[in-house]
């Protein structure tokens, strides 16, 4: 079995076949008994839904085993399956051999892994494969690959750009953590502050999505925000690594991309289509492409 799979630090997209599967990225530490505990190599952990959201940007850590184990659990069919996965990393990261390797030989290996109703699954994850978060959706759209453009992607903890021309130029890359969780928090203060009325994150992100059904005070509060923070945290920065909307083209990937759009597009970006899913569709077919199966 191949699957291609993006640990994302806010939401992890797997890729079966023709099916994409997404699902929130949360682990917590848990102990045996307690409701919606999984057993994984031993250790008890909540996932997802039932975990505590956490902010970190490093994708190397024993938590996208856990995340992982959990997302094979699901597609796994036979006891004592082999699975090979393309996965990646973001560019700061990947661009370290060191790290790539580590990151591959962590995820390798056995898991025994059990759901809360008990019912136990055991595979062993055979070889993993490390592309570049972001730049492996340009392997959707190859005709991209010849024009001088910026990538920007964003997620749910960070956002990063980066001048593509055929490959990456590190020397003109950024990667800040102002990605949606962090645009959710800071908007909440801003209705907090304009409207007098406490907005948590959770509220913010609730008025963003309801954007269209708002009251035009919402509306005009919220397009405020957001056209500020796009050109404080995208537009500022990218100028300073050189963009220039005549001679590049800005393509935009990422859930944060599409909850953005209509102010991307008022800045002349390009959302990729399947913006969501592209890395680990490009992920795939880069595997494949280099002779996995």
């Amino acid at each position: 079995m191949k699957v291609s799979i993006d640990l994302g630090n806010s939401n992890y997209k797997l890729q079966y076949g023709e099916k994409v599967f997404q699902y929130p990225t949360n682990v917590q530490k848990a102990s045996e008994g307690d409701l919606g505990a999984w057993k994984v190599n031993g250790s008890w952990y909540l996932i997802s839904e039932s975990a505590k959201a956490k902010k970190t940007t490093n994708k190397i850590t024993e938590d996208k085993k856990v995340l992982l184990a959990r997302a094979l659990y699901s597609i796994v069919q036979d006891k004592d399956q082999e699975i090979d996965i393309a996965t990646l990393l973001p560019l700061s990261q990947y661009i370290n051999k060191n790290n790539k390797e580590h990151f591959a030989n962590l995820l390798q290996g056995d898991y025994e892994v059990e759901n809360p109703n008990g019912a136990v699954k055991r595979f062993t994850v055979r070889n993993v494969e490390v592309y570049c978060e972001g730049y492996s959706s340009l392997a959707t759209d190859t005709n991209l690959l010849k024009q001088p453009i910026f990538l920007l992607d964003i997620g749910g903890c960070d956002l990063s750009a980066v001048y593509v021309h055929g490959t990456p130029k590190i020397d003109r890359m950024f990667t800040i953590e102002k990605g949606m969780n962090v645009f959710h928090e800071e908007l909440g203060r801003q209705i907090t502050s304009k409207t007098l009325k406490s907005c948590t994150e959770q509220d913010a992100q609730l008025h963003f999505n309801n954007y269209e059904s708002s009251t035009d005070e919402m509306k005009a509060i919220i397009d405020d925000f957001a056209n500020k923070y796009i050109d404080k945290n995208i537009m500022d920065l990218l100028a300073d690594k050189g963009y220039d909307p005549v001679i590049h083209k800005l393509i935009c990937v990422g859930g944060g991309s599409i909850d953005l759009q209509r102010y991307l597009e008022d800045r002349g970006a390009t959302i990729l289509k399947d913006a969501l899913t592209s890395n680990v569709q490009g992920a795939m077919l880069q595997s494949i492409a280099r002779g996995g199966k």
